[in-house]
């Protein structure tokens, strides 16, 4: 399954969300920080529900 997705950046919309997130009105769920080379298991545990909240991918260091 696959969707179209397009973003456009907006400075003023991101500023609103980063008050929102400061001030505790919006939470972001963070399952947690996975290494990117983990990806594909990450994808495995969204597709069997085991995944609860957003993962943050993060990139080797350079």
């Amino acid at each position: 399954r696959g969707i179209d997705l397009f973003v456009n950046s907006d400075a003023e919309q991101l500023s609103r969300l980063v008050a929102l997130v400061d001030s505790g009105e919006l939470r972001v769920d963070v399952a947690g920080r996975v290494p990117l080379a983990e990806l594909p298991a990450v994808h495995a545990q969204a597709a069997t529900g085991e995944l609860h909240g957003k993962a943050v991918i993060v990139a080797p260091a350079a």
